[in-house]
C-alpha cells in the first residue's frame, strides 16, 4: 500500500493510522516535519517546517512518500536552485521550449536530475578536453610509441607470431577518466528518472540525457569504481573539471539524493531548505552581476568582558548578505523568506500589505537585528535592508522599495520576484539594488 502525504510548507495534513504507527520519528524529523495526535482529535497532524521536497521510506504499512511544497504557490524552485548552485548566467534562458517545465517542478528530485544534466552539457559543449591517454595496441608489421618486451617475447615471439608487437602508445583523445565519469553521471541519471513519480518529469529527464549524451560519443561507458574516481584529474588544464566533477561523484556516491531516487527499503530524500535556498540564490545573483560586489569579509564579532576587562566569551554576528557600497560602506541585507506570505494569510499586527495581492511580515524583532547588525564595529557606515521574495504575475512590474523610519538610518525593505517571472524581472531586481545602493553612497556623501 502507498501513502501519499501532501502539504504546503508551514502547513499540516492528516496521517493516517498506520503510516503514523510505523514510520520512524526520524523520517519526519529528517523532512523538518512533526506528527502528533492533538487532544480531543482521533487523527494524527503532519506539521510541516522549511523544507521543501519529496522524501519516501518503506514501512510494514507500506511505501510512504512525504511531498512538502513551497507556501508560495507558483514559487520557482529550479531558479532559485540554479544560482544558489552557482549557474552564473541566465539559467532560464537556457532550457528547451520542450523541458516540461511544470512537470519537473512538481517533483524537486527531477528539478535536481535536471539542474545537473544540463550542468554537464553545458560544460562538455564548452569544455570538453582531449588528453594524452596510453593505450596497449598490437599493431602488424609497424611499430608505434613503446614496445612492450615482456609480452612480445612472451605472447608472440615464443609461438612464432614475430610480426605482431604490442606497443603502449600515447594519444591525445577525449576517452579520459574525465569524460568517462562525467558520461556514467548522465548514464546514472537515465537509470534513476524511471524511477520519478511524475511521468511527464521522467520524459523530461530523459530528452535532457538523451541531448547530452552525443557529445560524449567518443567516451567509453564505464562501471564506476573507486579506481575510477581517483584515476580523475583537475590539475593543470583540467581544473575546469573540478566543481562538475565534484557534483558529479556526490551524485553518484549518494551524498545529494541518498543511495537511490526509490530504494527498496530505506529512505530517499530530496529537500531543500527554503531559507537557505534564497538566501544562497540572492547571493549568487548579486555575485554574478556587474557593478554588485558582496563583503568578502569574515563575520564579525560580539565580545563579553567582565569588570577587569578580561574577555570571557564571544557569539558570531553574521549578516546574511553585505553588500560593499563606496570604499568604505556597505549595504546589510537579511533576507526573509520565512516572513514572505500566501496572498490569502489573515492580517494581523505583524502583516504589512504591499500591493493588491502580497502581504509580508514585519516583525520588531526583524527589525531590531538589522539595526543591530548596523551598529557594529565590523560595518561602520552600513544601511540595513531586509530583502522578501514576491511572486509576480506575468506583467506585474516589481514593487518600489519601502523603508522603515525611526531609527538613526531608516531600514529599506527590498522585493524580488521568485516565481515563474522570476528571469524576466530578474533585471529590475539587479537594477533596484544598483540604484538602491547608489542612492545610499550619495546620500552619506552628501
Amino acid at each position: 500500500m502507498t501513502h501519499l502525504i501532501e502539504v504546503r510548507e508551514h502547513g499540516r495534513a492528516p496521517v493516517p493510522e498506520d503510516a503514523a504507527a510505523e514510520t520512524p520519528e526520524e523520517f519526519w524529523s529528517g523532512a523538518d516535519c512533526s506528527v502528533t495526535k492533538t487532544a480531543g482529535h482521533d487523527g494524527w497532524v503532519l506539521r510541516a517546517g522549511n523544507r521543501v521536497g519529496v522524501t519516501r521510506t518503506q514501512t510494514a504499512a507500506g511505501e510512504v512518500t512525504l511531498q512538502v511544497r513551497p507556501k508560495l504557490e507558483t514559487a520557482d524552485v529550479f531558479f532559485m536552485a540554479d544560482y544558489a548552485y552557482e549557474q552564473r548566467h541566465d539559467p532560464l534562458r537556457l532550457l528547451d521550449n520542450d523541458i516540461g517545465l511544470e512537470a519537473v517542478l512538481r517533483d524537486p528530485t527531477a528539478c535536481l536530475l535536471v539542474w545537473h544534466v544540463r550542468t554537464i552539457r553545458r560544460f562538455a559543449a564548452r569544455w570538453l578536453r582531449r588528453d594524452y591517454q596510453a593505450r596497449h595496441q598490437v599493431l602488424n608489421g609497424k611499430v608505434k610509441g613503446r614496445i612492450l618486451v615482456n609480452r612480445y617475447v612472451t605472447e608472440h615471439l615464443a609461438v612464432g607470431d614475430a610480426a605482431r608487437i604490442p606497443c603502449r602508445v600515447q594519444e591525445r583523445t577525449q576517452d579520459t577518466p574525465n569524460n568517462r565519469l562525467l558520461k556514467a553521471g548522465l548514464r546514472y541519471i537515465a537509470a534513476v528518472s524511471h524511477n520519478l513519480p511524475v511521468p511527464a518529469a521522467r520524459r523530461a529527464v530523459l530528452r535532457q540525457v538523451n541531448a547530452a549524451l552525443p557529445l560524449f560519443a567518443q567516451v567509453t561507458d564505464i562501471r564506476v569504481s573507486p579506481a575510477d574516481i581517483r584515476a580523475t584529474s583537475t590539475r593543470g588544464p583540467q581544473r575546469r573539471y573540478a566543481s562538475v566533477l565534484a557534483a558529479t561523484v556526490g551524485l553518484l556516491q549518494g551524498r545529494l539524493m541518498g543511495d537511490e531516487v526509490l530504494p527498496a527499503d530505506g529512505t530517499s530524500a530530496f529537500m531543500w531548505s527554503m531559507p537557505v535556498l534564497f538566501q544562497e540564490a540572492v547571493r549568487g545573483i548579486i555575485d554574478s552581476s556587474p557593478h554588485l560586489t558582496l563583503d568578502p569579509g569574515k563575520p564579525g564579532a560580539a565580545r563579553i568582558y567582565d569588570a577587569d576587562g578580561t574577555r570571557r566569551r564571544s557569539s558570531k554576528v553574521d549578516p546574511d548578505l553585505v553588500l560593499r557600497v563606496g570604499a568604505d560602506r556597505t549595504l546589510v541585507i537579511d533576507t526573509k523568506y520565512k516572513d514572505a506570505l500566501p496572498s490569502g494569510h489573515l492580517p494581523d499586527e505583524d502583516v504589512t500589505t504591499v500591493d493588491d495581492r502580497h502581504r509580508i511580515k514585519i516583525t520588531r524583532a526583524d527589525i531590531y537585528q538589522v539595526v543591530a547588525y548596523c551598529q557594529h564595529e565590523r560595518w561602520v557606515n552600513s544601511t540595513g535592508a531586509l530583502l522578501y521574495p514576491l511572486v509576480l504575475a506575468p506583467g506585474d512590474q516589481l514593487p518600489a522599495p519601502m523603508e522603515v523610519r525611526g531609527f538613526a538610518t531608516p531600514v529599506s525593505l527590498l522585493f524580488i520576484d521568485i516565481g515563474k517571472s522570476a528571469a524576466a524581472n530578474l533585471p529590475s531586481f539587479v537594477q533596484m539594488l544598483r540604484q538602491h545602493a547608489q542612492a545610499e553612497l550619495s546620500s552619506r556623501v552628501g
